[in-house]
């Protein structure tokens, strides 16, 4: 799940399937709204059973992970300073240690892994370590693990580093490790940003949606809901680009036709 303006507008909170690229549903968020109360609105449009619900910040909340573990699903979700206990625990938990002479290192269950991605110019190292060490402790609904994500950047050009970036992520997860190991955790921490590349980035530029004039009463929620169809109908005739699938059925007007008749596959 994940806003799609970020001005104080009125705008449309989506839930969007990133595996087969659909959105599930979605919801109206007024500008005197707030999307915490939105989201569990928007969950129960869609069937979540044995899912993996991921969200930004502002979705780590008790009710929400309430609402995900009761229907039987698994929630991701990062954590910042708007759980302050929460983040505070996690944070201490990850701290590196300084014992004094003549005593050892407190023992502890971490598991790590690591992931290097390259390409556009740019090197990305993503570490994990995850922990089950505050599950006793925390009265998180449906806790199971911890994590801390680092991901370091670094841009080269002609073979040498110009630029370096690093930033250190805090999370949770209700699935415990025997589900989601260390890698698997930072696979779906990675893939929730797919709703940017796959999403709100063709809806903006692809669509053209931002640009616009039909924004009149609920002509911006209509246009919404018919490019998130074009988008889903584009992924399911297996385009990945979909400024080329727009030029190729523009060109094909009977395929195009076949497409619109064609049942979707089953979430």
């Amino acid at each position: 799940m994940r806003k799609k303006d970020e001005e104080g507008n009125e705008y449309l909170l989506s839930v969007y399937d990133v595996e087969q690229a659909k959105v599930m549903a979605q919801v109206e968020v007024g500008r005197k709204e707030n999307e915490i109360t939105k989201a569990p609105r928007a969950l129960k449009l869609v069937e979540i059973s044995q899912k993996v619900i991921t969200g930004d910040a502002m979705h780590t909340q008790r009710g929400l992970a309430t609402q995900i573990i009761e229907a039987q699903a698994d929630y991701v979700l990062p954590v910042k300073e708007n759980q302050p206990q929460l983040y505070k625990n996690i944070q201490s938990l990850f701290a590196p240690e300084y014992p004094k002479p003549g005593f050892g290192k407190i023992q502890t269950d971490f598991l790590s892994a690591q992931k290097v991605n390259k390409g556009h110019g740019r090197i990305e190292i993503r570490r994990i370590t995850t922990s089950e060490m505050l599950n006793a402790y925390s009265a998180w609904p449906g806790l199971a693990q911890v994590y801390r994500l680092e991901r370091q950047f670094q841009w080269r050009r002609n073979g040498r580093c110009y630029r370096t970036s690093c930033e250190v992520e805090f999370g949770i997860t209700s699935l415990i490790r025997k589900q989601a190991p260390p890698l698997r955790l930072l696979n779906i921490r990675r893939a929730h940003w797919g709703i940017e590349t796959g999403l709100h980035y063709r809806r903006d530029f692809t669509m053209k949606e931002d640009a616009t004039r039909m924004t009149l009463g609920d002509m911006g929620k209509v246009m919404a809901s018919i490019n998130n169809l074009v988008l889903a109908l584009i992924r399911q005739a297996k385009f990945q680009n979909a400024a080329q699938a727009r030029r190729w059925f523009a060109a094909h007007t009977s395929k195009t036709f076949a497409l619109l008749t064609l049942p979707f596959s089953r979430f």
